[in-house]
């Protein structure tokens, strides 16, 4: 009876809070915050993502900085008395290395008979480290991540491949071959020979089975299927595909065929949501330039007539004078914009789409991984493995005798026993990671300070046993590649050992990608490992805490125009908006109410790219940057906090180019950038470079000078290139060009797949100024997919100039790895920086310094870091962030979450939400139950969940 009438009593207590909900609406805001930081969440700002969140595979910033909040490196980055970045670690870093050295022995005998000596680093591994799942992260780990990186089949952006390794030439191609790079070459170049004739066979196909009498092409995919089963393969396919070439069958041939479509469908769908911010300005706008409307223009289905300028048609392209839409009047939707397109070129235009478009280049990095596969299998004799591990890469207890080493004047026993999960057996043993490369190269190092992900999670089912050669991989797969290390699972969510672990809005253990990036939103909880595996190594005085202050993190998706509105409302902590003219007077105007920055320099520049893919006579690519006018981007910025650059590179970097007075040089032997703007010498400049055009080996016609730039976001006008590209599109378009500016919300997404024809960006460069991962002609990174190397090294003869230049610049950038002296690096990447702008792919724009905004009243300020520089952000220790004591957080962020004693609406998954608060008299807690966790019929449901969140 007691408790029949107990329910009761809550029941009534609660049918009074649900209509008290009602009256109290106006001070949710204030009662949202009331309670301890454990439950609150500290909220983020982030530009778009694109929810590649994978540690091996992430290619934009954006993403990069969400897998980062789950995972620790090697080894970190401090700053010496000279200013200039130099490796960290030890127990006061969040590293997975106790200790680190690196010597020089010039009578070691180097494999490259091209270099000196060997250089050698040892790598001390804490003990007790652990993953957020609680697993030991081990030596089995940090080897695991080498050789996933170091794989030949790995197409992802890490360049440690690059480094000349004893033994990675053998191991990469499994022949024996001295010095990595001439193999690697060789393999590479093969590889893309292969895929090349891969993608032909479907072109052939297509082309016998489409072509019409008047010389077009036409069919249906019911005829191509029926053309495909029907086909001949040629011995080039197959060993494309197989080696065992007589196995291979025309139903791989289908498959490609059904890839080929699958990319294409989402790169229309891509260029949909591109489409929709592309053309919402005038003169567009005023002429019924909708989402459907602009995306038929993109794709060609929309034809615009401008007005006359100067006796010229169509020269005028602030004014529209007819618009004629090419498409039926019954699409309506984006599914029949896009199936409209899709079966209009699928069935006329499918060889343009395997030679031009993005999809081409998405199937030959797969074709070129699985052509490698393909190669390394035919010089494995038996399926064994010639060379089955890297000689230069040694773990000293595994296999070894050595006992001990000495690394910074501390010994360290070695472990030569491990218990089953990898672990070192004896205490006060350590395992010791030894690595060895030809010669030296002052870049190595930083390439490895990776960050060590989880091998049970990353190749689950895959095992590591050291001795016998096992590092948890499957040498030389595309399937493993693809269907373990790129699994669903293992690009939407990240797994490591760092302060943070993926959650979702009601802070599960275990989540779907969905789940941890949901409603432009990203959710994170402490790693309730982190403090302790990091502790184990501290001093018993040290004064370094790795506590996580805050326990739930979010990351936001802001357009960086609404930055400073959407901290000021609450929505958001902490902010990076440009540091234009506009948002330093907001801020100038808010900080008496608590808004706090933080201005540095940015190790970054902004840029303008030129696919040499899309464009490729480089006269026109020169004539391009012939019309712009970079001094305009500083514009945009507030007076004093960006300066125009000559040179590709950042000025904080010590490489930049100094003058003769030790000031950044803006001289570079070139006519771009300018250093004073003249537009009738600009004009001059590129009919000059148009006439050479008109005479090079590609020579080029009307259809090559129409062009799109493209600025990234959703506005236009909202960037510093803005004006650069509006007045070289007015230059351009008088000499004779059809060149439009558009901005586009998939731009960043794009440039991975070298889809772009002209673009405005930025670089975040790296610690070192090695320029092999951005402008090499042996990277594998989505840079230079950007610069269109692909088409350049796949048609050598057509390109013989850019070839040139590239072969000069490559082997310069080499050179400057072989030498830790300074000057001579300079000197080098000041060489290597001109042919960068020989090639007239990049264009350097301006250096500017990065802006950091926060709410004070929310965010102690004191629990930043006290010294901040180029080569870190106020965020690099997370962990160390603080509330203020009793702080309000004020907005969601998609938190999903208020606690303490409160009455009144709580805002809930990103808006104001009904909720019941409990609260128990006498007792210094309460519970907030949404309304919508529960059926509002059944009330017995609210006193079971109460009794629950108890």
């Amino acid at each position: 009876m007691y408790f029949k009438e107990r329910r009761q009593k809550m029941k009534n207590r609660i049918i009074s809070l649900v209509l008290c909900v009602i009256m109290t609406f106006s001070i949710a805001s204030v009662l949202s915050g009331c309670g301890g930081n454990g439950n609150q969440a500290f909220v983020i700002m982030t530009d778009n993502l694109d929810g590649l969140f994978n540690p091996f595979y992430s290619t934009s910033a954006s993403d990069g900085t969400i897998v980062s909040m789950t995972q620790i490196g090697m080894l970190t980055s401090g700053i010496d008395e000279n200013g200039d970045a130099v490796v960290a670690f030890g127990p006061d870093e969040a590293v997975v290395t106790l200790d680190y050295a690196s010597s020089y022995d010039s009578t070691e005998q180097s494999e490259n008979p091209d270099k000196t000596g060997v250089t050698t680093y040892t790598f001390v591994i804490k003990n007790g480290l652990k993953f957020s799942d609680g697993e030991p992260l081990t030596i089995e780990d940090v080897l695991f991540n080498m050789y996933v990186y170091l794989d030949p089949v790995y197409t992802g952006s890490s360049t440690m491949y690059s480094t000349d390794i004893l033994g990675l030439g053998q191991y990469r191609t499994q022949q024996n071959l001295s010095g990595g790079a001439s193999g690697d070459e060789w393999l590479t170049n093969a590889a893309r020979d292969r895929a090349s004739n891969r993608i032909k066979e479907l072109i052939n196909v297509f082309e016998q089975t489409a072509k019409t009498p008047s010389g077009g092409y036409s069919t249906t995919e019911a005829k191509m299927r029926d053309a495909l089963k029907a086909w001949t393969l040629s011995e080039g396919y197959k060993q494309a595909v197989s080696n065992n070439p007589s196995s291979v069958t025309v139903d791989q041939l289908i498959k490609d065929y059904d890839k080929t479509l699958e990319l294409f469908k989402k790169e229309l769908e891509s260029d949909y949501e591109s489409a929709k911010e592309a053309y919402t300005e005038e003169p567009y706008k005023s002429h019924g330039f909708d989402e459907i409307t602009s995306f038929m223009y993109m794709e060609g289905y929309v034809t615009v007539k401008f007005g006359d300028k100067d006796g010229k048609p169509n020269a005028d392209k602030n004014v529209i004078k007819e618009v004629h839409r090419d498409y039926p009047d019954n699409i309506k939707t984006k599914e029949d914009a896009v199936k409209y397109v899709y079966d209009s070129k699928i069935n006329s235009e499918l060889h343009i789409i395997l030679s031009a478009w993005a999809t081409a280049q998405e199937l030959q990095t797969l074709y070129m991984a699985k052509a490698k596969e393909v190669i390394l299998k035919e010089n494995t004799a038996d399926g064994e493995m010639a060379f089955p591990n890297i000689s230069g890469i040694v773990s000293l207890g595994h296999t070894t005798s050595v006992e001990s080493v000495v690394v910074n004047g501390n010994t360290y026993k070695i472990a030569h026993e491990h218990n089953e999960n990898g672990t070192p057996k004896n205490e006060g043993e350590y395992d010791v990671l030894q690595i060895k490369i030809n010669g030296v190269d002052p870049k190595a190092v930083w390439n490895f300070s990776f960050a060590v992900a989880p091998q049970h999670y990353y190749a689950e089912g895959y095992t590591v046993d050291i001795k016998n050669n096992n590092f948890g991989v499957d040498y030389g797969s595309f399937d493993f590649m693809t269907d373990s290390i790129q699994s669903q699972r293992n690009v939407t969510v990240p797994m490591g050992a760092g302060a943070y672990m993926a959650t979702n809005n009601k802070n599960a253990d275990t989540v779907t990608g969905t789940e941890f990036f949901s409603s432009n939103v990203v959710y994170f909880k402490a790693n309730p490992y982190f403090e302790e595996s990091l502790e184990a190594s501290l001093a018993e005085d040290s004064t370094v805490d790795y506590k996580v202050n805050i326990n739930k993190v979010r990351y936001q998706i802001v357009p960086a125009n609404d930055a400073l509105t959407m901290l000021q409302s609450g929505t958001v902590h902490y902010v990076t908006p440009q540091l234009t003219k506009d948002n330093a007077a907001i801020l100038d105007s808010i900080k008496s109410k608590g808004y706090q920055q933080i201005a540095v320099d940015q190790l970054g520049y902004g840029y303008i790219g030129i696919n040499a893919g899309l464009i490729p006579n480089i006269y026109l690519r020169r004539a391009i940057m012939a019309a712009m006018d970079t001094s305009l981007a500083l514009q945009y910025y507030d007076a004093g906090t960006a300066e125009q650059i000559f040179w590709p590179m950042s000025t904080v970097s010590w490489a930049y180019p100094k003058d003769d007075n030790g000031n950044n040089k803006q001289t570079n032997g070139h006519s771009y950038p300018y250093i004073r703007f003249d537009e009738a010498k600009a004009i001059e400049n590129i009919k000059s470079l148009m006439s050479q055009a008109y005479n090079h080996t590609m020579s080029y016609s009307d259809k090559d000078l129409k062009v799109t730039f493209t600025i990234a976001g959703s506005d236009l006008t909202d960037h510093p290139t803005y004006q650069v590209f509006q007045t070289a599109a007015k230059l351009l378009n008088e000499c004779g060009w059809d060149v439009e500016v558009i901005a586009d919300t998939q731009a960043l997404t794009k440039l991975s797949t070298g889809s772009l024809a002209v673009w405005a960006a930025a670089w975040g460069t790296t610690v070192d100024p090695d320029m092999y991962q951005v402008y090499h002609k042996n990277s594998n990174a989505s840079s230079v997919k950007a610069w269109g190397y692909n088409q350049i090294l796949a048609n050598e003869s057509a390109y013989w100039m850019e070839m040139d230049i590239l072969n000069n610049m490559s082997e310069i950038i080499d050179d400057a790895r072989e030498t830790d002296v300074q000057a001579d690096r300079t000197a080098l990447y000041e060489q290597a920086m001109g042919y960068v702008l020989d090639l007239a792919v990049e264009l350097p724009v301006y250096q500017r310094k990065q802006l950091y905004a926060y709410n004070a009243n929310v965010i102690d300020s004191s629990s930043f870091p006290t010294e901040l520089n180029p080569y870190s952000t106020p965020l690099d220790r997370l962990w160390e962030i603080k509330f203020n004591e009793g702080a309000s957080t004020g907005g969601t962020g998609g938190s999903g979450l208020v606690v303490g004693i409160c009455l009144g609406v709580v805002a809930l998954g990103g808006a104001a939400t009904a909720a019941v608060i409990v609260y128990k008299k006498k007792r210094k807690h309460g519970y907030v139950i949404p309304i919508s966790e529960i059926d509002a019929v059944d009330l017995d449901a609210y006193y079971a969940l109460y009794n629950k969140k108890r």
